[in-house]
């Protein structure tokens, strides 16, 4: 039955008045009007018009409540559209009484009204005011019983049969069943009549048979059966509602995934770039990456490439391979887990190509040869007799030359053949070479244990203010030189340098050493870092400003893969590409932009991306994976690159201005003065220049911007 003049309210479609055929009267109105009842915790039955009632059960109110059953619409909502009412509208009042346990209500009905196969449904208001059909309610002759929890409006009648769930497309792949289904609500019994269109909806067909509130279809074809729509007239005695029309898609058969290679499992170092790929077939494919079993956003082709890999990129991976069947992923299967493990990286490349002193600059050709420039005053430059200072590089050394390093005016490299040299300063003994005379020209024959055996299996050397450490490839590190406040580790404190290398106790792991001012560090292989020497503003990192003359832990520092040592400060590179700081952080130079010493390591700003690092007096540097270069700490005389003059200092990292596509980096003592070399051979320097430090063919004349070094490069 279609009802073209109803309107929308509340969910329901209403009428007016006219078709609703009512007895209304108003609640308490009247003389007949039954008085209301007092009804206490012993409960009772209160009867009222037309033979309703509600029986209250013992305990089910909290207070005495004066409860009342009138024939009554006034105040009620109004009326379901459509719905025929066959006995008056009950309120049972007070309106939003609340009950412990329900309560039973008997609504009465005109048993004579009711159409031949109709059956009464009981309709209540809910707390918003809103007409329900009242679950459970039980059919009586002439009344309907149910039980509730609350009071409201309640009236027997039908309303037309109103769809609650249409039925949903569905897409198939050919030959396979398609089902569609409907829910409605009102006044059963319910029949059903499902529909077809072949023709997009111009003109339905009734299905013999189809008479249920759901219909399957037989064996779709997609040549007859692709675009059918399906749609159902749902009807019962008060009229008739037709859903809307479903959409059959029907594709032709596909092949399901067969994974035929599965993604391996990859160890990389962290940085490096990892992939995974699977290989399989089928019919239209569609692939979904997961990490721990998560979906990886975007990652949806038949490999994945992680680039600059972190720790916490190390996990493990599968991929979903689908097909893609009317844009829905079907028949899945899962590959099987690949492993992604990240090692810590190995240390940077290169930085013992270059290497910066007080006031004088060296770096290592390609060739082994090595060219020094700046101040040589004490011999720094290793030129030979006399003072040869320069503002330009010239060869110092040649002979196999594999690494240089520079103390604050002293200098040393390591042979391939694993040997040493020295020139410089050394009145406190630190060129080992069971002297104290400084060297003018790079010396041989620097010793070892008893000054009697020269090293033949050094990897590594640096310099500190008036000490050296030799790190060999067996893993011990060895020191000479002064020793006042407990730089060569062995247990000793002496104003007297000692003038051969013993080792340093205990050290018997070392992949990488670092020495300036007055203390030496040791990165051990297991990716923890050593300490020893002056520790007055915390440099060592153990948690207090004593010096130490045997080595000490580094507090809480793991995953370790580069550390610089600065003169009262200390860097650790972790091998998330992280920075850490501790010591004096005096001008700024810990990077975590306060000024607030710390005798334990502390994350510097820089978290991520860094894969090298350098300190000097009052400055440090990083070198970022995209080859730019960070600086902070003092700005006298352009130490930062900032391309400013103004005097003064920074605490956070911030690009050297005007340099990119660097590989390595170094840092002077002193004033200070920082060098970088770039991937095409170059190098570049800014800051102080009082001695041609900048290799420009200039001195005197500090720069706040790099400049490149004149007629020099390392490739």
């Amino acid at each position: 039955m279609n009802r073209s003049t109803s309107t929308m309210r509340g969910g329901f479609a209403f009428l007016s008045s006219a078709a609703m055929a009512l007895v209304m009267v108003a609640c308490g109105g009247g003389d007949d009007a039954p008085a209301a009842a007092m009804i206490g915790a012993a409960g009772g039955t209160v009867t009222g018009a037309n033979g309703a009632q509600v029986v209250v059960p013992p305990n089910a109110l909290a207070a005495p409540t004066a409860i009342a059953v009138d024939a009554s619409s006034a105040g009620s909502p109004a009326l379901p559209a459509g719905l025929t009412t066959y006995g008056a509208m009950i309120a049972f009042t007070p309106h939003g009484t609340a009950f412990a346990t329900p309560v039973t209500v008997t609504v009465s009905f005109s048993a004579s009204s009711v159409p031949a196969g109709a059956t009464p449904v009981l309709y209540k208001t809910n707390a918003a005011g809103a007409w329900e059909q009242v679950a459970g309610a039980t059919l009586n002759a002439g009344t309907m019983t149910a039980q509730v929890t609350s009071f409201s409006w309640f009236i027997v009648g039908n309303v037309p049969p109103q769809i609650t769930g249409q039925p949903a497309d569905v897409a198939v792949v050919e030959p396979a069943t398609a089902s569609f289904t409907v829910s409605a609500l009102g006044a059963p019994p319910f029949f059903y009549q499902w529909q077809r269109s072949d023709d997009g909806g111009a003109t339905f067909t009734a299905i013999v048979g189809a008479t249920s509130n759901s219909y399957t279809t037989g064996a779709t074809s997609v040549a007859v059966d692709n675009g059918d729509r399906y749609r159902v007239i749902v009807s019962n005695i008060e009229g008739a509602s037709t859903s809307t029309a479903a959409l059959l898609t029907v594709t032709t058969t596909v092949t399901p995934p067969t994974i035929t290679t599965q993604p391996q499992s990859v160890t990389v170092a962290t940085g490096a770039n990892a992939s995974f790929s699977v290989v399989a077939t089928g019919t239209n494919l569609v692939y979904q990456w997961q990490k721990n079993g998560a979906a990886i956003a975007g990652q949806t082709n038949a490999s994945l490439n992680l680039t600059n890999v972190q720790a916490a990129d190390a996990a493990s991976y599968t991929v979903v391979v689908s097909n893609l069947v009317n844009g829905n992923a079907v028949n899945s299967v899962t590959s099987s887990v690949a492993t992604l493990t990240v090692g810590a990286a190995p240390p940077p490349a290169g930085l013992a190509r270059i290497a910066a002193g007080d006031d004088f600059s060296m770096a290592r050709k390609a060739n082994g040869d090595v060219y020094t420039w700046g101040s040589d005053a004490i011999g720094a430059l290793g030129a030979g007799n006399g003072n040869q200072s320069r503002n330009v590089a010239a060869l110092a050394l040649t002979n196999n030359i594999a690494s240089v390093a520079a103390g604050s005016a002293h200098a040393l490299a390591t042979r391939g053949t694993g040997d040493i040299r020295g020139w410089g300063y050394n009145g406190s003994g630190q060129l080992g070479d069971n002297s104290y005379t400084s060297r003018e020209s790079p010396a041989g024959g620097l010793f070892g244990p008893g000054a009697s055996t020269p090293f033949e299996d050094a990897v590594e050397v640096c310099g500190g203010e008036l000490h050296s450490l030799v790190r060999r490839a067996n893993g011990t590190v060895y020191a000479m030189g002064y020793n006042m406040e407990g730089q060569l580790g062995d247990g000793t404190n002496s104003a007297v340098g000692r003038t051969v290398a013993l080792p340093v106790p205990g050290i018997t792991t070392a992949i990488a050493i670092a020495c300036r001012g007055r203390h030496s560090l040791a990165l051990l292989a297991d990716g923890t870092v050593r300490a020893w020497g002056g520790n007055g503003d915390g440099q060592l990192g153990d948690g207090t400003t004593t010096n130490r003359n045997v080595p000490v832990t580094v507090a809480g520092l793991s995953g370790v893969i580069a550390i610089a040592a600065g003169g009262k400060h200390s860097l650790a590179l972790r091998n998330d590409g992280s920075v850490w700081a501790w010591g004096s952080s005096n001008n700024g130079k810990l990077g975590d932009g306060n000024l607030v010493d710390h005798p334990t390591p502390t994350a510097t700003l820089l978290t991520s991306q860094i894969t090298a690092i350098a300190a000097g007096g009052e400055n440090s540097l990083a070198l970022r994976a995209d080859g730019i270069v960070l600086s902070w700490g003092i700005n006298e005389t352009g130490q930062l690159g900032s391309g400013m003059s103004i005097p003064g200092f920074r605490a956070t990292p911030a690009p050297v201005v005007n340099l990119s596509g660097v590989v390595a980096i170094a840092f002077g003592t002193g004033l200070g003065h920082g060098l970088a070399v770039k991937s095409d051979g170059t190098v570049w320097s800014w800051g102080y220049n009082s001695a041609g430090q900048l290799g420009n063919g200039n001195t005197g004349t500090s720069s706040n911007t790099p400049v490149q070094v004149t007629g020099l490069n390392l490739n």
